[in-house]
Parts: C-alpha cells; sequence; structure tokens
C-alpha cells in the first residue's frame, strides 16, 4: 500500500510535478537482452605481459550483461543496464516484482527502490529514472539534484602493458583528445620505467595507476614511490585498505593516492584519519551523488569507478558524475573500449570530456541493430 508517509517522502524527493507526472504511470511489460560485447582486439593487456599478468583482465569481456526495457501503460520506454556477472535469475525475479506497479509505489528513499534483489536493483534504477525524466522532460542529472556539470571529464584506459605497448596506448589517447591514462599494474611490475616511457612520447598526460591492493605493505610501496615522484601521477588503492596504512603513505610522499572506499562509513574514516587525496566512488546513482556530496564537503575530489560497462550504464555514470560538484578527476566511463556501444548515437569523448546528453532521461536510446548482433538467445518479455 502507498502510505501518506511514503508520498510524502517521494513529493519531497521528486517535486509535486514528477509525482503528478508518475502517478499513472504503470510498467506494464519488461523486455531483457541478454549480451555480450566483446572488447577491441588489443585493447586491454599484453599477452606478452610477464610473470604478473593478470590473466582475469583479459577474460572479464566474455561475461554476459542484461539489457532492460521497461514499458508502461502511457508508452514510455525506460532503458537500463546491469553489471557483469550477474545470474539471469536474479534480474528476472526484479522483473517479475515490478511488472504492474504504478512508479508512484516505489519508493525511492530504500537503496533498492524496495526490489527483491539486490544485485541487478541498480540496473532497474537507471531504467526508472529513465523513464521518469521521460515523462517529465527532464534530463536524470536534474532529477539526481540538479545538473551541475555539463560535460564530465573522462580518462583513457587499458590493462597491463609492455612499455612498448603501453607507449602506444598514451599516443593514442592523446590522439583522441584525452588527457588522462588510467593503467593496472600489480606489485612487481615496472611502473617507473613504464611512466618514463609513456610521459616522453605523450607529455600531455596525466596517469592513474592502479594496483587492485596488490602491493603488501607500506615500506614495499614506499620504496617504489621515490621512483615516481615528479611525474603526473595518482596511485590507487596501492596497498590492502587499512587506513591507517593509507594515511602513513600520504605523510610520507607528495604522490596523490586514491581510495575505492567500500561504502559511506569507511569514506568517512577516510576523511578523518586524512587517509585519502581523491575517492574513486560508485554504487547506485542515488548512492554514488550522496558520496559525491560527501567528499564535496570534505573537500576530496572524486571520479566515478567502472565494472567496464556498455554504453547505457556509462550514460548513467556521466549523468551522476553530473549531479556532483566533486566528481573532477577523469572518469572510468569506457563503453568506447568496447567492439559497440550499442548506443544509437556512439558515446563520443571531445578534448577528454563528454557531454551530458541534453534529451529527456537518459538522452540515448539502443542501436537496435547491434543489439540484435550481440544478443545471446531470445529476448525474456515478462
Amino acid at each position: 500500500m502507498y502510505t501518506t508517509s511514503r508520498r510524502t517522502a517521494l513529493a519531497a524527493l521528486l517535486g509535486g510535478a514528477m509525482a503528478t507526472a508518475a502517478r499513472s504511470m504503470k510498467v506494464t511489460r519488461i523486455d531483457v537482452t541478454e549480451v555480450i560485447v566483446p572488447m577491441k582486439k588489443g585493447a586491454v593487456t599484453s599477452d606478452n605481459y610477464g610473470a604478473t599478468r593478470d590473466v582475469s583482465l583479459a577474460e572479464f569481456d566474455k561475461y554476459s550483461k542484461f539489457l532492460l526495457r521497461l514499458h508502461t501503460d502511457d508508452g514510455l520506454v525506460g532503458l537500463g543496464e546491469t553489471g557483469r556477472q550477474v545470474p539471469a535469475e536474479a534480474v528476472h525475479r526484479n522483473a517479475q516484482w515490478l511488472k504492474g506497479k504504478a512508479i508512484q509505489d516505489l519508493d525511492l528513499s530504500l537503496p533498492q527502490l524496495g526490489l527483491p534483489g539486490n544485485r541487478t536493483a541498480d540496473a532497474f534504477e537507471i531504467a526508472l529514472y529513465d523513464l521518469l525524466g521521460k515523462a517529465l522532460g527532464l534530463p536524470v542529472c536534474a532529477l539526481l539534484g540538479g545538473c551541475h556539470q555539463k560535460k564530465v571529464a573522462v580518462s583513457y584506459w587499458t590493462g597491463q602493458r609492455t612499455i612498448e605497448d603501453l607507449v602506444k596506448i598514451g599516443e593514442r589517447g592523446v590522439e583522441l583528445g584525452f588527457k588522462n591514462l588510467k593503467f593496472k599494474a600489480r606489485n612487481g611490475d615496472p611502473i617507473d620505467r613504464q611512466l618514463a616511457a609513456v610521459a616522453r612520447a605523450a607529455p600531455s598526460l596525466s596517469f592513474i595507476v592502479d594496483f587492485n591492493s596488490s602491493i603488501p605493505d607500506v615500506p614495499s610501496f614506499l620504496h617504489l614511490a621515490k621512483r615516481l615522484e615528479g611525474y603526473p601521477v595518482t596511485i590507487e588503492d596501492p596497498v590492502p585498505k587499512r587506513l591507517e596504512w593509507f594515511a602513513q603513505i600520504r605523510r610520507r610522499t607528495n604522490i596523490p593516492i586514491a581510495l575505492t572506499p567500500g561504502g559511506a562509513t569507511q569514506m568517512y574514516e577516510a576523511i578523518r584519519q586524512e587517509a585519502a587525496d581523491v575517492f574513486n566512488l560508485g554504487g547506485n546513482m542515488r548512492e554514488f551523488v550522496r558520496l559525491g556530496h560527501l567528499a564535496e564537503v570534505a573537500g576530496i575530489p572524486a571520479w566515478h569507478g567502472s565494472g567496464v560497462e556498455l554504453g547505457i550504464r556509462d550514460v548513467s555514470f556521466i549523468h551522476a558524475a553530473a549531479a556532483t560538484r566533486s566528481c573532477t578527476v577523469p572518469s572510468d566511463t569506457l563503453c568506447f573500449l568496447r567492439e559497440h556501444d550499442l548506443l544509437a548515437t556512439p558515446f563520443r569523448v571531445t578534448s577528454g570530456f563528454f557531454e551530458v546528453p541534453k534529451g529527456p532521461g537518459l538522452g540515448v536510446e539502443f542501436d537496435e541493430h547491434a543489439v540484435r548482433r550481440y544478443r545471446v538467445g531470445a529476448v525474456k518479455t515478462i
């Protein structure tokens, strides 16, 4: 039952006009499409990288994703996209729960919107906000608190690379107009020589190097840090996420240190302990904006993380980033590295930025021919 308190909360969050627009909008059908879209050839790792090569980086694009189309009784369609490695049953369970419900019956104050399954709730959030934006003629960022940024900084990205390959990637990034290159590393990789080579070849680039917490302790990282000082580099998650270790590192090196917090509590503690210069934030759109506001209050810049998505999910990230003032570091929106982003108008980065779509909702639509090309099995209609 839609209680008075819930109706009041919805009206306060969305505004009276949105509540009115959503009053008669009922989800009548949900189409679920499974797709597998490979990365572009050579986009991720060097096959001959060596002993520290992370094999999982070469295989993540073999996992399927699910695309959502939420149809309503007034003819609107909201688009969504799941993360990787979610089971079909989790998508279908949420779809079955949502079918037949009116939008105003959802409690947008709940992290999962009331959906029974957490793992795919964020995909349904994307589709529902796309619907609401289309109903009101507003972009999603406006529904998330306001479009504070008209364009969002985006990073070029790659996995682990030999020095020769990384130089080529850096040069290619500059050709495409990027200002920042993010790449993966593991303990034992020759990061100092890699940075030296690519900085010579592409001096306009700044760098983010993600160690995925692979360096075992503070002394080991500080030994490496001495060789990295002087480069325009930020190091992400160098050691296991013990905040006292991050704070020690910050006190003993001038290299900016980025933390991927495990939620609002760890983020607050990192701020309190002065354990991070930058945050890599994620979560669903509403959670990202909430964390982004916390970063803003703390005076710490952030970027939006990624699981290397397709176009719909990446555009949702763009809207969430645009709804914050703190998301100023180039974000991981990387669908342009897939064979296709499945968008009718491809995801284009210009001079290191992606312009926030101005149309209603997400402001983008599927390329139906591309969706059919990469579809796995039949469309599931619920």
